[in-house]
């Protein structure tokens, strides 16, 4: 038997110009992350990352903490698949027509810019008012990659990983929210892509969710887990 552990990324910067940034707060929790692990003797013959930033430096932090310790920690294998879908990226572009168009999509941003304690709960309604149509086809976006797509693209990340996967071995990779929610509906053989796409309003940030690899089978063994943040820590983007 076998076991990975997916971490998600830290605290990005949110509603900033460039998201993949770790923010102040994501900066410390990859720190905490890594002295957790280390402290819990979390020792890993394999590590991968995603190729964005955000992924990357989270990677990097925990990896300082082991060698702080003087514990070995594989150089990360980066994995294109492993990055998250463009649906933020999506949604910049198509914005502008759906509020020429679309009324809820209207009242939500108005009602958002005329108080600002509502601009950051709208912002994440419309995002999740717009997942839910992307990931069915509902809406297209040209130039991005389609939800469609990207869950191919994950699923074979997956596969290279559990091809070099070897009998007793435990392997960290360092993603995001969506990539870890595709892997959770592959686990599960869900169907539905709304509820795999809304699995991901509740990955938080450098949470662990831990597979057990044996033979063929890819079994979800813990989801989500943040034993190592306080309260004050725990954040979703």
């Amino acid at each position: 038997m076998s076991k990975i552990f997916f971490f998600r990324h830290a605290q990005a910067s949110f509603l900033a110009e460039n998201y993949d940034k770790l923010s102040e707060k994501g900066i410390e929790q990859s720190k905490i992350l890594g002295d957790y692990l280390v402290n819990g003797n979390y020792k890993f013959d394999r590590v991968y990352s995603g190729p964005l930033v955000r992924q990357k430096h989270t990677c990097s932090l925990v990896s300082e903490s082991y060698k702080k310790a003087k514990v070995h920690f594989p150089e990360a294998n980066i994995l294109d698949g492993l990055k998250e879908h463009t649906a933020s990226d999506a949604l910049k572009l198509i914005t502008p027509k759906l509020l020429a168009e679309d009324k809820y999509v209207q009242n939500l941003m108005s009602k958002g810019n005329e108080d600002p304690k509502l601009f950051r709960k709208n912002s994440i309604l419309l995002f999740q008012y717009f997942m839910n149509n992307w990931v069915e086809g509902k809406i297209e976006v040209p130039g991005i990659l389609p939800w469609k797509q990207f869950r191919a693209d994950a699923n074979n990340a997956l596969q290279k990983i559990l091809s070099q996967t070897n009998q007793g071995e435990k392997i960290a990779v360092f993603t995001s929210g969506g990539t870890i929610s595709s892997m959770i509906g592959d686990s599960l053989k869900v169907q539905d892509q709304k509820r795999v796409a809304s699995l991901n309003y509740s990955i938080r940030n450098t949470s662990m969710t831990t597979f057990m690899v044996s033979n063929s089978d890819f079994n979800l063994m813990s989801m989500n887990e943040v034993e190592h943040l306080d309260k004050d820590m725990i954040t979703f983007v």
